[in-house]
């Protein structure tokens, strides 16, 4: 065999395996996740704030059945039953504590996914990835207006801060690299330290996510 024919068979092969890896890794993160179009907490949290401007409280307690095992893994990992909170709200139709309880769960479902990395100490990129991508969107679709608005009434700059050390958060993941070449360790500690002041920034634009808690 000729040495240029070898050369195109080797590529042809590297070729292939990394292509089942991109799949195998892409079939991976949307079981364990969701795509980014049809994540049912971001999809329904705008739903919820749509219909309560509306005053459709019927299709509002709708939405809010449809994240029932989201409420219930919450619930399970940090002792926060919504289901009151939202039962009373809906019996009240109080549209402020709505927004309020949403945004509340939204923060525990970014401190849920920090969680799970933790524990697993990085240890599984792809899960890892797909979690903080998810906790990052959280933040971007559904609370970073109120963050920002915050900051305009404050001058404060909780904002950036918080997309800088979800940066930060992307290089502590480390990398799986290509057929090991390039693959990078996981730095836990700055993990633990960045996701921290994410949540103690978030807390300051938020107070009442504590006080919903207790």
């Amino acid at each position: 065999m000729k040495i240029g024919e070898c050369m195109i068979k080797i590529v042809i092969i590297y070729l292939c395996f990394f292509a089942g890896i991109v799949l195998s890794t892409g079939k991976t993160a949307y079981s364990y996740g969701y795509k980014r179009e049809e994540d049912p907490l971001i999809t329904t949290f705008k739903a919820i704030i749509f219909h309560g401007k509306q005053d459709n409280w019927l299709m509002v307690q709708n939405e809010i059945e449809n994240i029932t095992d989201r409420i219930n893994d919450i619930n399970t990992l940090f002792n926060i039953d919504f289901k009151p909170l939202f039962a009373v709200t809906l019996r009240e139709q109080d549209f402020r504590n709505l927004c309020n309880q949403m945004a509340t769960l939204v923060f525990f479902a970014i401190k849920e996914k920090f969680y799970y990395n933790k524990k697993e100490l990085l240890k599984i990129f792809v899960r890892a990835k797909v979690r903080l991508r998810l906790a990052e969107e959280y933040y971007t679709a559904l609370l970073a207006g109120n963050v920002l608005a915050y900051d305009e009434r404050h001058a404060t700059s909780l904002h950036k801060e918080i997309i800088e050390r979800f940066s930060g958060l992307r290089d502590t993941i480390g990398s799986a690299g290509f057929l090991g070449a390039g693959a990078k360790e996981p730095n836990l500690y700055e993990f633990n330290t960045m996701s921290d002041e994410i949540e103690s920034l978030l807390l300051t634009a938020f107070p009442y996510f504590d006080k919903n808690r207790k």
